[in-house]
C-alpha cells in the first residue's frame, strides 16, 4: 500500500481542476493535443516534452498538475493561470 492518505479530488472524483478548461482553451486556438504538446516543450524550453496521451488525461482529470506545470499550460496556452485554476481572470 503507498504512503500517506488518499489523494485529493474534486466531487466528480477527477484529479484536478482545470483540465476543463485546457480542453476548452485549446480548442479556442483550434490546436490538437500534439501541437499543444509542442508549445508547451518550446515555453519550458525543452524541460517539459509531454505526449499527447499527457494531456489527454490532464483534460480529462485524471493527472494531478504541479504549480510548474500549471505556469506552463498558461504560457502555452496564453492565458492566465488564475484562470485555469478558477475560471476567473479578475482574482
Amino acid at each position: 500500500m503507498p504512503r500517506g492518505g488518499a489523494r485529493l479530488r474534486t466531487d466528480t472524483g477527477k484529479m484536478n481542476h482545470i483540465g476543463d478548461r485546457v480542453c476548452s482553451r485549446r480548442h479556442h486556438l483550434k490546436e490538437s493535443q500534439d501541437a499543444l504538446c509542442a508549445r508547451i516543450a518550446n515555453v519550458t524550453h525543452g524541460q517539459w516534452n509531454p505526449a499527447w496521451q499527457d494531456i489527454s488525461r490532464i483534460e480529462h482529470g485524471a493527472r494531478i498538475i504541479t504549480d510548474l506545470e500549471l505556469l506552463a499550460l498558461a504560457q502555452a496556452l496564453d492565458c492566465a493561470p488564475c484562470w485555469l485554476l478558477l475560471g476567473d481572470e479578475e482574482r
